[in-house]
């Protein structure tokens, strides 16, 4: 288990010295869920993330329609139904489409208060979107303070100094690369 953060446009090429977990996968960036708890933490020494509330995840409504054909019919509206998969219903589809619309609409919206993000984009792989002013941000704050957070934060975890700072700016440099490309999921 971990996350999985992919831009909504993928650059041309991937970095991976100047992006150390992106697998050198351009739009890629993996953590594992140690890898996010540090990150989460050198965000908060940041004070680039906010603890607001996460917007409602809508509940899938089936209205007497059975759960496993609505789900193959999200399947199918993502493009991810196996070939096999039997034909989705009018219903079947509507429910698929509210829900997707539904849960969208919930996990795109922006989370920026005060110039800083939600925590919740990064507590949960739900597909939260980390809007194009969102990266800005998280670049910027994670930038101002890398060097303080590598002294002070990662050394208490066993994180050398310079793998800390490395894996600030890494990450840095992956929401600059991410606000010019439309932000990035996280699932």
């Amino acid at each position: 288990m971990g996350y999985d953060l992919q831009m909504v446009r993928t650059p041309e090429a991937a970095d991976e010295t100047e992006l150390p977990n992106s697998h050198g996968i351009a739009g890629y960036y993996r953590f594992n869920l140690w890898g996010m708890r540090m990150t989460v933490g050198a965000l908060e020494w940041a004070d680039a993330i906010h603890d607001g509330p996460a917007p409602e995840i809508p509940d899938l409504e089936l209205n007497g329609l059975d759960e496993d054909r609505v789900f193959t019919a999200i399947e199918a509206l993502r493009g991810d139904a196996p070939a096999d998969a039997p034909t989705p219903t009018q219903a079947e589809l509507a429910a698929a489409r509210a829900y997707v619309q539904a849960h969208e609409a919930a996990v795109s919206a922006s989370s920026l208060q005060d110039g800083r993000v939600g925590a919740f984009k990064f507590q949960t792989n739900d597909g939260w979107l980390v809007t194009p002013e969102e990266c800005a941000a998280l670049a910027r704050k994670l930038r101002q303070h890398a060097e303080v957070i590598a002294r002070d934060y990662f050394p208490d975890a066993d994180v050398s100094r310079e793998d800390g700072l490395k894996w600030m700016l890494g990450f840095a440099r992956y929401n600059e690369i991410a606000a010019e490309h439309g932000g990035y999921r996280v699932r």
